[in-house]
Order: structure tokens, then sequence, then C-alpha cells
């Protein structure tokens, strides 16, 4: 085996434990119909859920409840337009239209709020302006980031008609340069922040691409990361960093100041088994996507476990990957399955003898408590839907119009 090809062999290796990145030649893009309307959400009827929480001693407080259900999916394999090979991330702009980066199509996708295909943005190479097998990307204003990840660089595109507008990076270990890169996001600063994941760090530039700081190295101590993948900001602009390989979550400041950090391997809640895709969504709550868990999280920004889910309505997800909470709708890529999953899910805390009135989307529904320390679980008694039971919850139906009341108890 030729030098060259065994060293990419061996990047290889240690990448499949991390993020199982595609590293095969890019291919042509061969225009195709849009995927016909059966792949769009289903449409929101409304349906009436009422949750109720008793205790045994009675005076219990703060128990979790969490619905979700499985509302569509855009996409499928292929190469045509609305369709995707691996897609890695997904965001939104200030008009409604989802931007998706199809890694192994070496593009980025533009869809309408509802699925439609609008744009493809980008040219598969590794030429100036190219990209190549692109992970998260991130928009300010009418500004497209792309985490150019085998092209070493951040590349960016307008968002309203796909020109390349510039691009900075290049392989190494430098200031400005990469190994890699996964993550970008726009800070609260406006600046762009990049998870450089094979220097196990992040970087910190101008949207024009002037480097400004970083901090990070490989280890497991708080200032150190082992592959950081995706990160995002809350609002009080905290940043919340995948860290792969540790199996956690680490929180600093803009500046890199260790702030805390929670998750350990495992898969009880709260652990995780490769974390890649985090947002804080606009509800305050965090979201975390495992790529070797099969399954998104969903946690307060300290990390109290709230809920999560493999699958929903009876539609696994394999791979998460990137995502993004807009209201109560969560999308998020699938790898495995080439597309974006789309889930309507929403979550309260409620006390002993409390109730919460949800009105939701018809559709079938995971609905789940968390797990409270000192607390048995006892079931969840449902007036409707045809319920079953699921580990710590109920599955059930919720059709047009439909009023279900759903009553969890629980004993110490």
């Amino acid at each position: 085996m030729k030098t060259r090809s065994k060293n990419r062999f061996i990047r290889v290796l240690v990448m499949m434990g991390v993020l199982a990145l595609a590293l095969m030649l890019a291919s042509a893009v061969v225009a195709q119909d849009a995927p016909p309307a059966q792949d769009a959400p289903a449409a929101a009827t409304a349906a009436t859920l009422t949750l109720g929480v008793t205790t045994t001693p009675a005076g219990g407080q703060g128990f979790w409840l969490t619905a979700v259900s499985f509302q569509g999916f855009w996409g499928r394999f292929g190469k045509g337009n609305g369709q995707y090979r691996q897609p890695r991330d997904v965001d939104r702009d200030a008009a409604g239209n989802i931007y998706v980066s199809d890694h192994r199509n070496s593009r980025v996708q533009k869809l309408s709020p509802t699925g439609t295909f609008l744009a493809s943005i980008g040219q598969a190479g590794r030429g100036a302006h190219k990209l190549l097998r692109p992970n998260a990307i991130a928009i300010s204003g009418n500004l497209l980031f792309v985490a150019n990840t085998e092209n070493y660089r951040i590349t960016v595109f307008n968002t309203t008609n796909g020109a390349f507008v510039r691009e900075w990076g290049s392989k190494g270990t430098a200031d400005g340069q990469f190994d890699m890169p996964n993550g970008v996001a726009v800070g609260p600063d406006n600046n762009i922040y990049v998870t450089d994941t094979f220097n196990h760090r992040i970087q910190v530039f101008t949207q024009e691409g002037v480097f400004l700081r970083k901090w990070g190295s490989l280890g497991s101590a708080d200032n150190q990361m082992r592959f950081p993948t995706h990160l995002d900001f809350d609002s009080a602009g905290n940043l919340y960093v995948a860290d792969s390989n540790n199996n956690r979550i680490v929180v600093t400041d803009a500046n890199g100041v260790f702030q805390r950090k929670f998750g350990a391997s495992g898969t009880n809640p709260g652990q995780f088994r490769i974390p890649v895709g985090v947002e804080v969504g606009p509800d305050g709550f965090l979201y975390v996507s495992e790529a070797f868990g099969n399954r998104i999280q969903k946690l307060t920004t300290n990390g109290v476990y709230i809920a999560h889910w493999s699958e929903a309505g009876g539609v696994a997800i394999s791979r998460p990957n990137g995502l993004l909470v807009t209201g109560d709708r969560l999308y998020a890529t699938d790898l495995d399955a080439n597309r974006v999953q789309i889930y309507m899910q929403i979550s309260g805390a409620l006390n002993d003898g409390g109730q919460q009135a949800l009105t939701l989307p018809a559709g079938t529904y995971n609905v789940t408590q968390a797990p409270k320390t000192g607390w048995t679980f006892d079931g969840a008694t449902c007036s409707g839907g045809s319920p079953t039971a699921i580990p710590w919850g109920a599955r059930l139906t919720l059709a047009d119009g439909a009023s279900v009341n759903c009553a969890f108890a629980n004993h110490q």
C-alpha cells in the first residue's frame, strides 16, 4: 500500500470512532424531480392532550413530562434535488427557509419552510470556492457559513442567490488552519466559532475570516477536548460543545473560559455515546444527538435529563447528527435514512395533582416522564388514544379533534 493511501486508511479508522465521516470521491449531481408531497410533514390538525401527575405520598414536585411525535420527513437517498447522501446539519434563515448540508453530495440544499426544494448551493471539488464533504452550517443575515470539512476551510455563500462570497483556512495546526473542521456557529458577538475537530480545539474569527482567538487541546481535562463536533450558544452567551470522544457536553463562555461539563459514556439518561449535534432551542432546552446512541436527548442547560427518543410513532432514527429547533418542532438530519426527520415535541414540569393541557397536531405520541430521584414510576393511565405501555410512559394516538387525558402515577 502506498504511504499516502496507508495514512488515509489510518485516519479513516480514527474518524470512525468519532464521526463516521465517509471518505469517498464526490459524485456529480444529477438533476431529478423533487420528492413527492408525501414526504412533507403531516398536516397540523389539532388535538388536545391533558397530562397530570399524582404521587404517594402526596406533595411530590418537579416531574418532567414530554410528548414527542414523528411528523414526517424530507428527502431520501440520491443525488437529485431534495435528495441526500448523509445529510449532516440543518439551519434556518430569517424568512424560514431551511438549509441542509448534503455531506457526500458536497453541497448545501435550500428548501422552503414546507420542504420544497429551492436551490443547490456550492459545487463539489477540492479547488477554490468548492465544497468537499461539508458538515455543519450557520447563517448570519444573508450569509451562509459552511464547515468545508475535507477542504479544511470555512466557505461563505450568499443565501439569496447562492453566490460564493469568501473562504479562509487550509490544512494545518497554525492559527487559522484546520484539520477536519466540523462545527460552525455564529456567536452573540457575530463572530464565527469553529470546532477544529482533529486539532481538538475551538477557533474564533470575524465574519471576514480574521483570526481572533483559540482554546483547547487533546485530553479530558476541563480545558481540553477529544474530537469536538457541533456547537451552539444559549441566550446568555454560553457556548455548548459536543465533546464527542469524551462523551460529554462542555460549556464555556465566548472566550473559552470553562463554565461546566456534564455527561459520561453510557446509555442511561444524561449519558452519551458519541454526542455530535447540539442545539439550544428557543424554549431554553439543550438538545443533543448521539451518533452511536441513535437517539436525541433533551436536557436543561445544566445537564438535567428531561427526555430522549430513538423513535417516535414507531419510526426510528439512525445516526442523528445536526439539529434545529423552531418553536415546538425539531428537525434532525438522519445519516442512515438520508433525510431530515421532523418531530413535534413539548415538555412541562408538573407537581402532584397538577395538570397541563396541550394543543398538538394529530399523530402518534410517545409521552414519557423523566426518572426522578427517590421516586418509582407506577404507570400512565390514559382515557383514550389506544395507549400502550413504553418505558416511563405510554404511546398513544391523537386523532384530529380528539381529547385525551393521561395521569402519571408515582410513589416513594
